[in-house]
């Protein structure tokens, strides 16, 4: 095939364009639904046991991946052995996130979409609490808010 013919020039522009053409009719599959993307929470810890303590927890909450996520940080207690956010209610126990305190998973899986969106429709019906061995009732809490 010579490319120095101007027949053949057009031959190949033609080719392009057919081809284009014929890409533009096949059927485009649909981009992938975006993953919905985490929300945050955050709580300021006060001594709900302990005079002295204090501390921060940061969450992300995910519906469609049923993961809720905690960072936490504390001061002026013992080392902590569970974590939790409960109902306010009831004082209920919702979701463990005793390995964010105890250097496990930060994260708790499997958690119901419905759950979730119960914590995040109103923050300020939970509470997270940080537990140790001195104030197994809690250490530190604080109220859930965006």
């Amino acid at each position: 095939m010579s490319f120095q013919t101007p027949r053949t020039i057009v031959t190949l522009g033609a080719l392009a364009l057919a081809a284009a053409g014929t890409m533009s009719s096949l059927p485009s599959q649909a981009a992938p639904a975006p993953r919905a993307a985490a929300q945050r929470l955050e709580a300021t810890l006060r001594p709900s046991g302990d005079p002295d303590g204090s501390g921060e927890g940061h969450f992300r909450l995910n519906k469609t991946r049923g993961r809720v996520c905690a960072t936490v940080t504390w001061q002026h207690i013992a080392d902590p052995d569970s974590a939790h956010i409960h109902r306010a209610s009831d004082g209920g126990i919702v979701i463990d996130l005793s390995g964010a305190v105890t250097g496990g998973a930060h994260c708790a899986t499997g958690v119901p979409e419905r759950t979730i969106a119960r914590i995040l429709r109103h923050p300020g019906r939970f509470y997270f609490n940080v537990h140790n061995a001195t104030y197994p009732a809690g250490a530190i809490q604080g109220r859930l808010r965006r």
